[in-house]
């Protein structure tokens, strides 16, 4: 695996674990289309600039490449609305957890239902760490199942399987066009959606009243995490496939808590060191075996 993709693999991650904490700071400022509406619009214009550099196509070849943009878009707009419906109620640090730790293990199972792939008893005992770690950093044992069940939770829970069927959506677009062109029209449709949507909304206008710490949480959710995380994680999707590469996701859960202890004053304890460790191992034992059978060309 070419050490440079993998770094960036994994910056990408951190900058989702940051993005929770950060996304919650907001959340409850304006209705969540509006929110929405602005991050897809800030984010699809940010990535415009990359695809004249880089001199990328947008054009679409097939009917079918229309069709994936069009359920991408549509995914991905479900995914944000769930995102901060449940970053209203819910906390970031455990948003983050419940996420990315069940993703993987949906992903999986959607790719051996439906792809028919076989799952090594190495990679089932890496999804089993990854699971087992996020739930020491949740510390479900302090928890209720009531409260696993509030509102909030229930938004990450749809998140978590949302996001695996944008993952395999990704992994069909990559024979056919860059991860950054599909990622333009992803979310140039999900703007158009999320217009519909609030576009009569009274506090569509009222962004500009607030203040830089607002826009800057929009310029890292749309520069830091999504033009550059999204991007990056579909391309991974698109070398590794959708069930490897969402292993990475693993990484996400103790870089949201930490970065929620710097940001929102989160109390950071011993159970989250230990979860992240086990999530870490995950990641290897996932890919491990990847490794040796289809080494990424360098």
């Amino acid at each position: 695996m070419n050490i440079k993709f993998l770094l960036l693999l994994i910056l990408a991650m951190v900058s989702w674990g940051i993005s929770w904490p950060i996304a919650k700071m907001i959340a409850g400022l304006v209705p969540v289309p509006v929110l929405v509406f602005w991050r897809f619009l800030a984010t699809f214009l940010s990535v415009i600039p990359i695809l004249y550099g880089l001199r990328l196509p947008i054009r679409l070849n097939t009917g079918k490449d229309y069709w994936n943009v069009l359920i991408g878009g549509i995914i991905y707009t479900l995914y944000n609305q769930f995102f901060f419906l449940g970053l209203k109620n819910g906390l970031p640090g455990a948003g983050g957890v419940l996420v990315t730790t069940l993703n993987p293990i949906v992903t999986f199972f959607i790719v051996f239902l439906v792809q028919k792939k076989s799952i090594s008893k190495r990679q089932v005992l890496g999804l089993f760490f990854g699971f087992l770690g996020g739930l020491v950093i949740l510390q479900v044992w302090k928890i209720s199942v009531d409260y696993l069940l509030l509102s909030g939770n229930l938004f990450f829970l749809l998140c978590s399987f949302v996001w695996a069927t944008l993952s395999l959506n990704s992994q069909k677009t990559g024979k056919s066009m860059s991860p950054i062109t599909y990622s333009f029209y992803v979310y140039g449709i999900g703007s158009i959606l999320e217009l519909l949507f609030c576009w009569n909304d009274p506090s569509f206008w009222k962004v500009w009243e607030f203040g830089a710490s607002f826009w800057f949480a929009i310029f890292y959710l749309t520069v830091i995490s999504t033009t550059f995380g999204t991007t990056v994680y579909f391309y991974a999707a698109t070398r590794l496939g959708s069930e490897i590469a969402s292993s990475f996701i693993f990484i996400v859960p103790l870089s949201a808590y930490l970065s929620s202890y710097l940001i929102l004053d989160e109390v950071i304890q011993i159970p989250v060191i230990i979860g992240g460790a086990l999530a870490m191992l995950a990641v290897y034992l996932i890919n491990s075996k990847h490794k040796k059978k289809e080494p990424m060309p360098g």
